[in-house]
């Protein structure tokens, strides 16, 4: 049996492993000129390891990617990287049950109450029930209003912009029972994982076409289709859901400024803004995650954003938008000059965080659609999980099996 796999993202990839170790004829159509998706990464004169456009780690109990990656020859380490909070000008570790408790910046009450409300969602095993509820209506209830209005409001505002009202309690609830301190990477990055992934792949028969757009798809009166002028038995479709149908949901781009500077610009790995009127929601120093040595030595920066479509930073030059953010650095970091930036990208991605609303099970895409032979997986079918490379993995693997057995 002959199958086509429209994407090199980790759900293509995934799914190609299963199906070629099944005996099946793959062939994996990718635009791009490497494997990997949103994970894609790139390489800079004086780097040893690619990084990601953007950021990207796993958390300690992914163990789809894990497992996934020890089998291609490339097993994930793990560091525990500081996450905080910059909130009334101060870095603020806000990682942990005991950081929390000694957050003055609201009432010891508050802090106890919001710890509990977050160590009740980390109990719950199975949190989709919470999907009835928007997460703006159930979270000032279970972590309080002054810890909702300082701390979880901004963040979510901020990632979510217009989008926040629609966003479900379970979604929420995924986030927080998922999240672990201890978090990891691949040696070489993560384009080094797509790599070794694609070779297992084309060391077991399969095909992976870099580089070849899919121009042409069309159903065969006979059975099957066609794709790019080849027959094909069935076909799977890894790109985002608006590219392939009517989309259930919204999408928000994602857009990240990367930044090598020759110092370091914070304390930590992970800041979150919970500032007001910050032209991004996060700043992440990726070499206080991995050692700068495979970055020549320098800083490596991201800073990170969730935009709705026509946000008018989408359509600002790389230029104008280092300089839209600059000011803001100083802020983080006081020592901080411009002369630090030894040079800078600007990605950008449509289709990139899915946002989940209200009773989103019920309108849940199947994997096996209502065209015989075609199939389709993407972000949009993680739910309730938030999109990440472990579930990208979890889904090929399911539609794998779907496909095996249909």
């Amino acid at each position: 049996m002959k199958v086509a796999i429209i994407g090199a993202g980790f759900t293509g990839l995934a799914a190609a492993i299963d199906l070629v170790e099944a005996r099946w004829e793959v062939t994996v159509f990718e635009a791009e000129k490497r494997p990997g998706g949103l994970a894609v990464g790139f390489l800079s004169s004086g780097w040893d390891w690619s990084l990601e456009r953007y950021y990207h780690h796993i958390f300690a109990n992914d163990k789809t990617i894990i497992d996934l990656a020890a089998k291609v020859g490339l097993p994930a380490f793990f560091q525990t990287p500081k996450t905080n909070s910059l909130i009334n000008g101060e870095q603020r570790q806000l990682d942990s049950p005991l950081s929390l408790l000694m957050f003055s910046d609201i009432s010891l009450f508050s802090r106890l109450r919001m710890g509990l409300g977050l160590m009740v969602l980390k109990l719950i095993r199975n949190g989709l029930f919470l999907e009835k509820w928007g997460a703006t209506e159930v979270l000032p209830l279970l972590v309080g209003e002054e810890g909702y209005e300082k701390v979880w409001k901004p963040l979510l505002a901020a990632k979510f912009g217009p989008y926040l009202p629609q966003v479900n309690m379970a979604w929420f609830w995924a986030r927080v029972y998922k999240r672990t301190q201890s978090l990891g990477y691949f040696e070489g990055g993560f384009q080094a994982l797509a790599d070794k992934t694609a070779a297992y792949v084309k060391n077991r028969g399969g095909k992976i076409r870099l580089g070849e757009k899919v121009k042409l798809m069309k159903q065969d009166k006979k059975g099957g289709w066609w794709v790019n002028n080849e027959k094909f038995d069935k076909v799977l479709i890894t790109t985002p859901a608006v590219l392939a149908e009517k989309p259930p949901i919204d999408y928000l781009w994602a857009q990240t400024l990367v930044l090598e500077l020759d110092q370091s610009l914070m304390k930590g790995y992970w800041l979150n803004i919970l500032e007001k009127d910050w032209p991004f929601l996060v700043a992440v120093e990726q070499t206080n995650f991995v050692d700068k040595d495979h970055y020549g030595g320098k800083t490596i920066v991201y800073l990170g954003n969730y935009l709705a479509d026509g946000d008018k930073r989408l359509k600002l030059a790389e230029e104008k938008l280092l300089k839209l953010f600059l000011p803001f650095l100083t802020r983080i970091n006081p020592s901080f000059r411009p002369s630090w930036v030894k040079r800078s990208w600007c990605f950008e991605a449509p289709f990139a965080q899915p946002v989940f609303p209200v009773n989103y099970s019920r309108k849940l895409p199947e994997i096996r659609t209502a065209l015989p032979d075609l199939f389709s997986a993407n972000m949009s079918q993680v739910y309730p999980w938030d999109r990440g490379t472990n579930y990208a993995v979890e889904l090929g693997q399911r539609a794998a099996n779907l496909i095996k057995n249909d």
